[in-house]
Order: structure tokens, then C-alpha cells, then sequence
């Protein structure tokens, strides 16, 4: 099979999870929207238009959604590091993921978001 390198991403994916420079901050869900880019070789699923051979977006999902509500967090570069490593631990195929992590109406901001946004490579 031929060696293709592509990027599988989703955008906007709703995640709630813990994360703030306080305790009680670190108390509160938060919800927060992720981006996530995984950089592999697309040329087996292209080949054989098996869904067997694609990288499964839905369990890009699930890991991502895990790795930011496992924990309560101070920085956001934390979540967003986490679910990178996350990420590349559980596909073993992906050379790189790019995380972009927002946490959408920040408390004492006054703005509309504030966001994170990061690239791991293998």
C-alpha cells in the first residue's frame, strides 16, 4: 500500500472539565471547545475505502473529551498538552497532533474566549 500523509481533524468539540488559578475555580465544570489534528498515513483507508483502515474520529473524540475532564487543571496549556499526549499514545500511527484548546467566556476577561493552541510530533 502506498504511504499517504494526511490529516484526520475535528473542530469544535464540546468538552467540560476542571481548570482555573484557584481552588474554587478548580471546583467548577467549565466547558471548553477543542480542535484536534492528527497527522498520519491516510494511504491504507484510501486504498481500500475501509473504515477498518481510517483512524476511528470517534474514539479521537472520546480520548480527548477523557484526557480533558481527567483531571482539574491551573493552565489551559496543561489541557491542551494532555490531550495531545493523550492523542499520541492511543495512535500508535499518528506522527503528529496539533490541540488547540478555548475556554470560551473567561471569568474577569472580558473577552470572548482565550485559548490555547499546541503541536506534539513523534
Amino acid at each position: 500500500m502506498r504511504h499517504v500523509e494526511g490529516w484526520i481533524a475535528i473542530r469544535g468539540l464540546r468538552c467540560r472539565g476542571r481548570q482555573g488559578t484557584t481552588p474554587e475555580e478548580r471546583e467548577r465544570l467549565c466547558d471548553y471547545v477543542v480542535d484536534i489534528a492528527v497527522r498520519h498515513d491516510v494511504g491504507p483507508a484510501i486504498e481500500t475505502d475501509d473504515l477498518g483502515q481510517a483512524l476511528d474520529i470517534s474514539a479521537l473524540a472520546t480520548v480527548a473529551r477523557e484526557a480533558v475532564d481527567a483531571r482539574p487543571r491551573v493552565l489551559i496549556e496543561t489541557i491542551a498538552g494532555d490531550v495531545a499526549e493523550a492523542v499520541l499514545r492511543r495512535f500508535g500511527n499518528a506522527r503528529e497532533v496539533r490541540v488547540r484548546v478555548e475556554k470560551p467566556e473567561p471569568e474577569g476577561l472580558g473577552a470572548a474566549a482565550e485559548s490555547v493552541e499546541l503541536s506534539l510530533s513523534r
